[in-house]
């Protein structure tokens, strides 16, 4: 009997065997793969687990504002930037073993070791898989920090402006007496600097963005 004859015969067995296997799955399984994709960048996924962790481990809790309404749209969107630019970066950076076990053991003194390990636990996760979630947000810092680290310069009158429309209103509306500004030129110097930055960070994604494919797979509230 010929391959072709042979195949023929036994494909209708093949299909009943495969229809068989299907109803066996739980049919909830799918769609829990499918919910567990929260975006995709230019192909590559982040899951709502992603964000999870990012959120139960403070990934980026110095970055939002007390009492964000929309933490976990904001965890996704860092998230989102994060893949892009290490994506369209070329350089090739390497972490320390030492840098990522000191994030470690913050992380332990912030939300104490046992919970953390029993957060890792809920996650099917262990202490590696935590290093490599830290290990891609620092090479995330490490682009950010090589290309906007340096050059920005503050002028004397852009110090002054801030001095006389933000600082001074500021501290009468609290009825405080506002320091002399002299006393506060590297406070503020440093201040203008780290706004210049983030200002220059925010378009610079915003252009990566434009050029990405990313798609927004599941609506995301807190």
């Amino acid at each position: 009997m010929s391959s072709k004859k042979m195949l023929k015969m036994w494909r209708p067995v093949v299909i009943v065997f495969l229809a068989v296997i299907l109803l066996l799955i739980p049919a909830n399984s799918f769609s829990e793969e499918i919910d567990s994709i929260a975006a995709v960048v230019n192909e590559q996924v982040i899951t709502l687990t992603d964000m999870r962790v990012a959120e139960t481990f403070g990934f980026y809790s110095n970055e939002f504002k007390e009492g964000e309404k929309n933490l976990r749209l904001l965890i996704l969107e860092k998230l989102i930037d994060q893949k892009l630019v290490i994506q369209l970066s070329s350089e090739e950076i390497n972490i320390k073993k030492e840098e990522l076990d000191f994030l470690i053991n913050e992380i332990n003194n912030k939300v104490g070791s046992e919970i953390a390990a029993g957060k890792l636990e809920e996650f099917g996760m262990d202490w590696d898989d935590l290093r490599e979630y830290l290990r891609e947000k620092m090479i995330y810092q490490t682009i950010i920090s090589r290309k906007f680290g340096h050059g920005n310069i503050v002028s004397l009158k852009e110090i002054g402006d801030y001095y006389n429309q933000i600082y001074v209103p500021s501290k009468r509306e609290k009825g405080e007496e506002p320091q002399p500004m002299m006393e506060l030129l590297e406070e503020i110097e440093s201040v203008l600097k780290q706004e210049k930055v983030a200002a220059q960070i925010k378009d610079w994604i915003k252009n990566l963005r434009k050029k990405a494919d990313i798609q927004i797979k599941k609506r995301v509230t807190n």
